[in-house]
């Protein structure tokens, strides 16, 4: 979906309608969404959910506004009582190796493709941007303990670090060469933190 469309919702649609949306696109990704499954999810009329979002594209985004606005809300609970970037990064890498090495138990069987790579391609700019400005934060607290340089500007820390977290979803890890979820973990926040820490005088 292009950026335009992706804000192009109608205001305050049925949360339930949303939450159907949301839940066909995790199951059947943006190529299997049909609108009678929208309806037969949340038990309403296909007429209703017609009459909600007008087409098949606005409810897709609906639904994709929905899983990027959760997967931002589930990783902010995994990585954010951790003490430091480093464990947070790590926390974050770590989740994401699981979550790709894991086989997919979505309907239909075939589909073999993870929500995140649904997002990346259909929603990919305001997922970036999302998690990004989520990152972000976690930078600004960090250069308030003396943990990464004083003069990064968080955003593009912010960005940088979601860059190399998104790769290791859309990268073979074969090709990264990762062992296990600890390996990611370890090799994947020092690379990142290394980059980031302050600067020594020469």
């Amino acid at each position: 979906m292009n950026n335009a469309a992706a804000r192009a919702l109608p205001a305050d649609p049925p949360i339930e309608l949303v939450l159907a949306a949301a839940e066909c696109v995790r199951r059947a990704g943006v190529r299997g969404f049909r609108l009678t499954d929208v309806a037969k999810a949340a038990g309403v009329a296909r007429g209703t959910v017609y009459n909600c979002f007008g087409d098949k594209e606005t409810a897709i985004n609906a639904g994709l506004n929905f899983l990027c606005n959760a997967f931002i809300d589930g990783l902010a609970a995994t990585v954010a009582p951790r003490p430091t970037l480093r464990e947070q990064v790590g926390e974050a890498a770590a989740m994401i190796y699981q979550h790709a090495s894991t086989p997919p138990m979505l309907a239909p069987p075939l589909r073999t493709d993870s929500i995140i790579a649904t997002l990346l391609e259909h929603y990919g700019d305001e997922l970036a941007h999302s998690w990004a400005a989520f990152w972000a934060g976690l930078v600004i607290q960090a250069q308030e303990r003396g943990e990464v340089d004083a003069g990064l500007t968080p955003l593009h820390a912010g960005d940088w670090i979601v860059r190399v977290l998104l790769s290791l979803e859309l990268l073979p890890f074969t090709v990264a060469g990762f062992t296990d979820a600890d390996d990611a973990r370890t090799r994947t926040s020092d690379l990142l933190l290394n980059g980031l820490a302050p600067k020594r005088d020469s």
